[in-house]
């Protein structure tokens, strides 16, 4: 299947990551380019958002490896050292040059003996190879076949050599569960396959990553100060533990940069010499290495909020186990906020260390003072799994504002900024309530429908909502009259956006919901619903949800709140 005088593929210097440059212009660029010419680089422009972040951490590995001292595993060491990259125009040449060069080797897609991130002559026990469509969680492979798709897997997709290269990150990061096929040489296969794979370790997070005005800011903002917790002296890139093989372990990673580049599958790319030149249309996808407990890296995977577990707790008999927060379908980044700014959240009354936020922010936090004016994007994408985890459901992507206000321990700005989606949940909520009280006036009982007609009132409010958080939380930090001000604007909004829905709900209602009916409450109690009282309930949810968030921020407020907003009955 494969011709074994297929030239090398050398991604140092071979152009394979497409790149949208500062003066609009998109380039596929090498390694080398690529981190040499960050500051004049955009963004990475990839095949899909969740390519980012396996393609990031692959940078950031080498960054770190090539700023490493003697007798260290990577840089900076320091917070010291870290100022003086980020007061560079542009990132260090010749260290960064003097690596590659040292490691092209290990960089070579095709190489005979240490391919790229793959097992050379990778075997399965059936002595097949599948299409590559097994790399890409979007392709027809097998029985599952999308609609509308042309490809199958007698004529499978063809990709060029930087398509594979950046797929082959993907499926270490990403790959489904279940069962895989059984590789020569691996001591666990039983039956032509391996069971019990647990999803690509980027599969069990909600990443989250910051960007910058260029990828060499990006770069900057995720690169750690590194210590012997994060990363001891024996931590590396996978690249430099020598050649994998087909047998795979169970472990904990050595640190941040065995982390960033684990090898989460054991595959083969099979390369075919084409009249359009070298293309991979099948590879080899076998079992890989496993983490062996995702609860020990919360102060090791830098990229996600975790928080609290208690049934984890009573299970692993252990005090603090903390889980990755992952994002959830349909719902915006900035609604789950709480956790990604843990600092401000565990200051507050009762909340007892819940959660805890992307260490990567947190180092940005301590920097607020170098990074002031300094624009911040936060990145948020995951993976949610269907079928015992063995099949992509969907994909998830977000990016917003996050001002280094925000994330500073100071001056109100965090604690408004979680106080502002409060006060949209609690609106979103009394606008749900709001709709099946009317709904059940009207005579709907179905618990089902009641529930969708929840979820509508709450998705159009967020809707409505969310390019005005984008916007109002972009300013913060900057706002005269300060974080109070900025929230009473902000709460102002929400207000106003979740009457309008009201109004129209309570508008379009049909005669019989006027008049209402009895409900029954329990065995024992009923009660009229009617349009007039649901009306009622709604404002008085969002006059108590206001005064709640007004003592909290400022227990003076509530005087002047009960007296501004009091609703007559």
């Amino acid at each position: 299947m494969s011709d074994n005088n297929i030239p090398g593929f050398d991604l140092v210097d071979e152009p394979w990551l497409p790149c949208l440059m500062t003066e609009g212009s998109t380039r596929e660029l090498g390694l080398r380019d690529v981190l040499l010419g960050a500051h004049l680089v955009r963004e990475l422009s990839l095949d899909v958002p969740t390519q980012l972040p396996p393609v990031l951490r692959l940078l950031l590995a080498i960054v770190h490896r090539a700023l490493r001292q003697p007798g260290t595993s990577g840089g900076p060491r320091s917070r010291q050292a870290w100022t003086h990259l980020w007061e560079l125009a542009a990132p260090p040449r010749d260290p960064v040059s003097r690596y590659l060069d040292e490691s092209r080797d290990s960089f070579q897609l095709f190489h005979p003996a240490a391919p790229f991130m793959q097992v050379a002559g990778l075997e399965t026990t059936s002595g097949e190879a599948k299409t590559v469509a097994q790399l890409i969680p979007f392709a027809a492979k097998g029985n599952n076949a999308p609609l509308f798709s042309a490809a199958r897997d007698d004529d499978p997709p063809s990709l060029t050599c930087g398509e594979a290269a950046r797929w082959l990150l993907h499926v270490h990061a990403w790959d489904t569960a279940a069962i895989k096929t059984g590789a020569i040489g691996d001591s666990h296969v039983k039956g032509g396959k391996t069971t019990g794979n647990p999803v690509g370790p980027l599969g069990q997070l909600g990443v989250l990553i910051p960007a910058g005005r260029t990828l060499w800011h990006t770069l900057l903002f995720n690169l750690l100060v590194l210590g012997d917790e994060t990363s001891p002296a024996d931590d590396g890139p996978a690249w430099e533990a020598g050649p994998l093989s087909a047998q795979w372990q169970e472990r904990h990673p050595r640190g941040v940069l065995d982390l960033y580049t684990w090898p989460g599958r054991r595959i083969r790319l099979v390369p075919e010499q084409t009249a359009s030149g070298v293309r991979v249309r099948h590879a080899i996808v076998a079992a890989g290495d496993r983490i062996a407990d995702i609860t020990t890296l919360t102060r090791l995977e830098p990229h996600t909020a975790w928080r609290r577990s208690e049934a984890q707790e009573n299970r692993r008999k252990r005090p603090r186990v903390y889980m990755p927060v992952r994002h959830q379908p349909g719902r915006q980044l900035w609604r789950g906020l709480g956790p990604i700014l843990a600092q401000a959240q565990a200051d507050r009354p009762g909340a007892e260390d819940q959660n805890r936020g992307p260490l990567v922010l947190e180092q940005l936090a301590g920097r607020a003072e170098q990074l002031q004016g300094e624009p911040i994007r936060l990145f948020g994408t995951g993976i949610t799994y269907g079928n015992q985890f063995a099949v992509i459901e969907e994909t998830y992507a977000d990016i917003m504002p996050l001002p280094v206000a925000v994330l500073a321990d100071r001056g109100g700005w965090e604690a408004a900024a979680l106080d502002a989606v409060r006060a949209a949940e609690d609106a979103a909520k009394a606008l749900a309530n709001l709709t099946a009280n009317l709904a059940r006036a009207a005579g709907c009982d179905d618990g089902r429908l009641l529930n969708n007609r929840r979820g509508e009132a709450r998705a159009r409010l967020y809707a409505e909502l969310d390019r005005r958080f984008r916007k109002w939380i972009a300013g913060l930090g900057e706002t005269i009259g300060g974080s109070a001000e900025a929230l009473s604007r902000w709460r102002n909004q929400v207000r106003e956006r979740a009457d309008q829905i009201a109004s129209e709900l309570i508008d379009t209602v049909p005669p019989k919901a006027v008049r209402g009916r009895e409900v029954q409450l329990s065995r024992e109690r009923s009660q009229l619903v009617n349009a007039a009282r649901a009306e009622i309930w709604f404002n008085r949810a969002l006059r108590e949800a206001r005064l709640t968030i007004a003592v909290a921020a400022n227990p003076q407020a509530v005087s002047v709140l009960r007296a501004d907003e009091e609703v007559p009955v």
